[in-house]
């Protein structure tokens, strides 16, 4: 197996001793309207099988649970699976939760393929080729018209830019929108939230 790119490392590292302290805001509030839109809304999506590419402590693949999808939750960080397979079995729902690096994952880490593939905040923590290699992993459990749908700030050290989903996504995905977030900061400090929909190429 290749040796995986430092950036993953270290969001490993990071992450999980982010959880074991208990410090994961990123985990909290209800699913954003955009998300709500998707799974519930007037064009919604037909429920399949889903993936919640790092999922954190699992509010994200509970509410895709509750929504009808069979849900996949995977996640760089041990501590992290740990809290979302206690979120669903208190929620009595059944969700398979799997410990892997989406960057270099083990052969057989992540059975697809999968119709909806959600990333909140997954890939604008990772670094340079790292996040190529994301895109290209992503892309081998998806299936053919299968929908991406990303979310990423688009400023400072944790973004996904426009011109990465350009290249780094493009051998594999067909880029359908790019939209800035609803809820977003309006001082200096905005990182320029936004919602990247993908289709998979056939």
């Amino acid at each position: 197996m290749s040796k995986p790119p430092q950036s993953s490392r270290l969001v490993s590292k990071v992450y999980n001793a982010a959880y074991k302290i208990g410090f994961s805001p990123w985990d909290l509030g209800p699913p954003m309207p955009e998300l709500v839109d998707i799974v519930e809304g007037e064009n919604r999506l037909t429920p399949g099988r889903a993936v919640d590419l790092g999922c954190g402590a699992g509010s994200k693949s509970v509410y895709l649970a509750q929504h009808g999808w069979d849900v996949t939750g995977v996640d760089i960080a041990p501590e992290a699976i740990k809290r979302a397979r206690k979120k669903a079995e208190e929620a009595g729902l059944d969700i398979e939760f799997v410990v892997a690096d989406l960057v270099d994952p083990a052969p057989g880490a992540l059975t697809g393929p999968f119709d909806f593939l959600l990333d909140f905040g997954c890939a604008h923590s990772l670094r340079d080729e790292a996040k190529a290699r994301y895109a290209e992993h992503v892309a081998a459990i998806a299936a053919p018209g299968a929908t991406l749908f990303l979310f990423a700030f688009t400023k400072g050290p944790l973004s996904v830019r426009r011109e990465e989903v350009d290249s780094g996504f493009a051998p594999y995905w067909d880029l359908v929108s790019a939209t800035p977030g609803v809820i977003r900061r309006t001082d200096k400090w905005d990182a320029g939230p936004t919602w990247y929909r993908m289709t998979r190429r056939a």
